[in-house]
Order: structure tokens, then C-alpha cells, then sequence
């Protein structure tokens, strides 16, 4: 790349610094997740939530190995996962501008993914908080790069199988990838087998890795799955589904991916190819790298809906990069072709990428930007509080029961029975049959012992001196939350309570397995 290249990439990234500034120190419960994780892992060199209990709820062990780096070499990791992310996002930005300027060869458009990817609402929010978000998206587009290029030669190849099972660590949706790039280069023509060296190198790679972790934790993949996972139903269910997928990225990137369908529409319309959307001269088998990054923005949202999952922005975040770069090589391609005059094509150009970065921004400072600030503030004055509170008060042997283990893990320093089941299998193995909420209702989880309760409901201290199969709810403390996000607009108190054996007479006056006194 020539110095303007990094002059374009540079102001970027400073309009990303710059809409990162209002959420600089906002925090979300999932965040100390991976902060927990990482502190065992430095420190005791386990992959564990809870002491000696190694579990695989951590859904980016990459992102959780570079953060237990940085604590072995003394750095905090609660201000080092934000500026890791922050590195991360910035990289991705870059990598977006490599990649569409291999695929257009001017720079309008590598100029305009570059700034619609840093001003995206949900990669500003997510790359904030000290999540593992940026750290996906970047490996994504890693891979997307060396797929651009693993036709060229073999060890190129054997890089792109690298970078597929790095992505795969970074985030558990990427192993989606490797399927799609062996179908993907299975299509493409004169495929020879220098092409498929990345299968070689991904796979033994990915197979080790999953024996050293089922050694160590007893499952092959995350517990989120099961946790986050609904029930599967081909039905016209599906459409319903699918929604929340689609009205996360119409949200920020509309324009993009309308851009994109109609250069899509237009190719095939016209030149029976819709490589053409890309390249005038190849057609979509002659670029496996770019159909790759096609099919991975429809997969992805499209497993999600099949699966059933409960999709948050953050999941999709890693798609947006891909839609971006061929929906502004895609607008570049029809606005050459429909509009004409240069200036006329550097104005409509111009227009796209303009609406696109408005409508993100619009969408950015009107609602997460309170929103997260909202959460985030009352994430530190209640959980994080009561997690202080535990680590005072409670003895070294107590158990906490909680539907949202990050804050209260980390700051307690007590075992967590996690009532989501991401690093309980007891939990998980139950939630299979039995919502949370039920399981919390009727007690369902004080077989397993917990000596407090950290609840979360809409009404404030609702098991407040009632008793569940003889055990008696004591409120410590509660503080309330605005949302939970901007899926659950609606305020949410947390209370903490103290579990203990009720008296006798107690059990007499209520009713046992969850009745009110």
C-alpha cells in the first residue's frame, strides 16, 4: 500500500476513536466472563471459571490466552482488554481497506468500506467494551485475505488453514468458514489440490485442539451452545426468526446490502455471471476468495434463524465487514455502469457511502449510545457492588447463584453456580428441558447448595423472606438496572439474597417448592 493508503486508513480510524469516546468506559457482565477465565488461566493454568472446576464456557479461548498474557506480564486486564479491543478494531479497519482495494483496484471504494466499517454502530459498541468482538472480526477478515490469495500457491494455502483455525478460536461461528471455503474453492474453476492445502493444515489443527480441551473440560465445544440454543423447527417459523438477524443488520448497514443485491441482480441480468458484480473479467468461479466472503454474510445469519439461536448484535458483527466491502465494490461497479460523467460517479458515489455512514451514526448516537451507557452504570452500582459486597462478607466456602456470572465471578471470588448454564454442566444439563426462569421460580438449583442468590426480575425483592424446600430468602441488597440491552428496553432490579436453612416454624407457616408464606 502507497502513503495515501495509510492517510485514508488513519483518518478512519480516528473517526472510529472518535465515536468510541462516549462508551470509553462502559463495561457488560460478559465482559469479566473472559477477564475471569483469563485470571485462572495466568494464574493457575486452567481453563476455568470456578478454581479447579475447568469448563468450557469461554467462547474465544484466543481472546482469553492473550489475556492471560498480559497478566503474566503484570499488565491489568480490565483496562487492557478495552485498548486490546480498541488495537483490534483499528486492524480490522485496515484489513477492510486491503481487502476491497484487492477486489476494486481503485480507492473509492476501499476508502468507503474503510469508513463505513469505523462508524457501523454495533463494531464501535462491541469493540468498546472489552469484548472479544473486534478480535473475530479482525481474524475474519484475516481469513478473507489469505483466501483472496490461497490460489496462488500452497504455502499460501497452508496460510489461509491457519487463519481459519486461529478465527475459529476467536469466536466459535467461524468454523463455519472452513465448510464454506472447501465448497467455495470445490466450485471454483481449475481447481487443483495445491488449493486445498488450507484443509490439511486446518484440520489436524482443529482436531488437536478439540481432544486437548475435551481432556481438559469434559466438552468439545463451548457451553453457550446449549445455553443459547433454542429448538431447532423447519417451519414457517423460520421467517418469524429470521427477523432478528435481518433487523440487526438492516439497522446499520442497509444501505451496503442493498447495494450489494442490486449489483448482484444487475450482474446476473445482464451478464448471466454475477461475478461480474465484482469483476467484470471473472466470473464468481474464478474468485473463490470472493465467494467465500459471499457466502459467509448469507450463512451465518441463515444458521443463526436454522438453529434457533438467541442472537445478539455482537454475534453478528462478524458478517457486517463482509457486506460492507462487496456492497461498496458492488455500488462502485453500478454506478460506473449506470451513471454517467466522473464527477457524476464520484458524487453518487459519494452519496452511498455518505448514507450509509449517516444511518449507522443516526442509529449509533440516538440509542447505544445511551443505552449501553445506561446498562453499563448500573451494571457497576448493582452487581458489581454486590460482588464486592460477597467478597467482604460471605465465608471462603460459599456458593453463588447467579443467571449472570461475569461481574459477581470476578469480584466475589466464590464459586458461581451460573444459572445459564455457560460454566455450570449441572445447569446446562437442565436447561435443556427447563427454562431459566422456571429453574429459578421454583428453586429447582438449590439442590446443588448455593448460599446466596443474585436474582434478577422485574419486581424488585420478589423472594424476599419467602421459603423454597426448606430454605428461607433473605434480601441483602438490590439495585436496579435501565435494560438489559437494546433487545430489553424494560428496567430489571437485581437483588442479592442470603440462603439459609429456614426454622421450623417457618417451614410450617409456607409452602414447600416455592409456595408464598
Amino acid at each position: 500500500m502507497q502513503v495515501k493508503d495509510f492517510a485514508y486508513i488513519a483518518v478512519a480510524a480516528v473517526l472510529f476513536a472518535f465515536l468510541l469516546v462516549p462508551l470509553r468506559d462502559s463495561v457488560v457482565d460478559d465482559t469479566f466472563i473472559h477477564l475471569q477465565y483469563a485470571r485462572n488461566l495466568a494464574d493457575h493454568g486452567e481453563l476455568s471459571f470456578n478454581r479447579t472446576e475447568p469448563t468450557y464456557g469461554a467462547t474465544s479461548p484466543l481472546w482469553v490466552a492473550l489475556l492471560a498474557l498480559l497478566r503474566r506480564a503484570g499488565a491489568d486486564i480490565l483496562i487492557w482488554c478495552r485498548v486490546l479491543s480498541w488495537l483490534f478494531a483499528i486492524a480490522s479497519i485496515m484489513l477492510v481497506y486491503r481487502i476491497a482495494a484487492r477486489l476494486d483496484g481503485g480507492s473509492a471504494a476501499p476508502v468507503a468500506a474503510a469508513f463505513i466499517v469505523a462508524a457501523e454502530a454495533w463494531f464501535v459498541r462491541w469493540s468498546a467494551v472489552g469484548m472479544e468482538t473486534s478480535l473475530a472480526v479482525c481474524m475474519v477478515l484475516v481469513c478473507f485475505d489469505a483466501a483472496l490469495r490461497a490460489e496462488r500457491s500452497a504455502a499460501r494455502s497452508a496460510v489461509f488453514g491457519l487463519a481459519l483455525f486461529l478465527a475459529a478460536l476467536a469466536r466459535p461461528e467461524a468454523l463455519l468458514l472452513a465448510p464454506i471455503a472447501v465448497l467455495a474453492f470445490l466450485l471454483a474453476r481449475g481447481a487443483r489440490p495445491r488449493h486445498f492445502v488450507f484443509v490439511a493444515v486446518f484440520a489436524p489443527l482443529f482436531i488437536a485442539w478439540l481432544l486437548v480441551i475435551h481432556r481438559h473440560t469434559g466438552t468439545y465445544f463451548p457451553l453457550t451452545a446449549g445455553a443459547k440454543q433454542g429448538r431447532p423447527v423447519l417451519s414457517a417459523l423460520l421467517v418469524s426468526r429470521s427477523l432478528v438477524p435481518l433487523g440487526i443488520m438492516a439497522s446499520t448497514t442497509l444501505v451496503p446490502w442493498l447495494a450489494l443485491l442490486a449489483g448482484l441482480g444487475a450482474a446476473a441480468a445482464r451478464d448471466r455471471s454475477i461475478g461480474s458484480a465484482f469483476d467484470e473479467r471473472r466470473g464468481i468461479r474464478e474468485m473463490p476468495g470472493t465467494l467465500v466472503m459471499l457466502l459467509w454474510a448469507v450463512a451465518l445469519p441463515a444458521a443463526y434463524t436454522v438453529l434457533d439461536f438467541q442472537v445478539l448484535s455482537r454475534y453478528l458483527v462478524p458478517v457486517m465487514p463482509a457486506a460492507v466491502v462487496l456492497g461498496s465494490v458492488a455500488a462502485r461497479r453500478l454506478v460506473r455502469r449506470i451513471v454517467r460523467g466522473d464527477r457524476a460517479r464520484d458524487a453518487a458515489f459519494a452519496a452511498f457511502a455518505a448514507l450509509a455512514i449517516v444511518q449507522s451514526a443516526v442509529l449509533y448516537a440516538a440509542v447505544v449510545v445511551p443505552s449501553t451507557r445506561a446498562f453499563s452504570r448500573g451494571l457497576v452500582r448493582s452487581i458489581v457492588s454486590m460482588g464486592k459486597l460477597i467478597d467482604h462478607e460471605a465465608p471462603a466456602g460459599a456458593i453463588v447463584a447467579t443467571p449472570d456470572i461475569g461481574a459477581i465471578g470476578y469480584y466475589a471470588h466464590r464459586r458461581i453456580l451460573d444459572l445459564g448454564g455457560l460454566v455450570s454442566p449441572e445447569i446446562n444439563r437442565m436447561r435443556k428441558s427447563i427454562d431459566v426462569d422456571e429453574i429459578i421460580e421454583r428453586g429447582l438449583y438449590l439442590r446443588f447448595g448455593p448460599t446466596y442468590l443474585v436474582d434478577r426480575s422485574e419486581t424488585p425483592a420478589r423472594f424476599a423472606g419467602r421459603v423454597i424446600d426448606g430454605v428461607l430468602f433473605t434480601a441483602v441488597r438490590q439495585g436496579a438496572v435501565p435494560n438489559l440491552g437494546i433487545r430489553k428496553p424494560a428496567p430489571v432490579v437485581y437483588t442479592l439474597y442470603r440462603l439459609d436453612r429456614a426454622p421450623a416454624d417457618s417451614l410450617a407457616a409456607g409452602r414447600r417448592g416455592g409456595g408464598a408464606p
